[in-house]
């Protein structure tokens, strides 16, 4: 379970790559979700982050990202639960990673 660290109020790029088996996987038309939460057993409606993909940086080969900006983190502090998970187009649904996000306070906040 990974522990992941970001400062508030950053742009954050989390890629991701799907493998079966050390073989990347074709994720052409699924869909990507990835899940902050401060409370896990809260209801996605309650989450603090949402973010879905549907274009993939590299699909056939397996490859995407979520793209956090600013103006979103701005908004987080603390540690959260998270998780990312793939709906294929059977549609099957898996948890790839799921772990703790800690965004920690930054000094300067004068950028705006």
């Amino acid at each position: 379970m990974p522990n992941l660290k970001y400062f508030r109020g950053d742009n954050v790029t989390i890629n991701i790559e799907v493998t079966k088996d050390g073989v990347p996987q074709n994720i052409t038309g699924w869909k990507a979700y990835l899940t902050l939460k401060k409370d896990p057993d809260a209801s996605d409606a309650d989450a603090d982050l949402k973010k879905d993909v549907t274009e993939h940086t590299d699909p056939t080969n397996g490859k995407t990202q979520f793209l956090l900006a600013s103006t979103e983190t701005d908004l987080l502090l603390g540690v959260y639960h998270f998780d990312i998970q793939l709906k294929d187009d059977t549609p099957e649904i898996m948890t790839i990673l799921k772990g703790l996000m800690d965004f920690l306070a930054d000094i300067t906040r004068r950028t705006a």
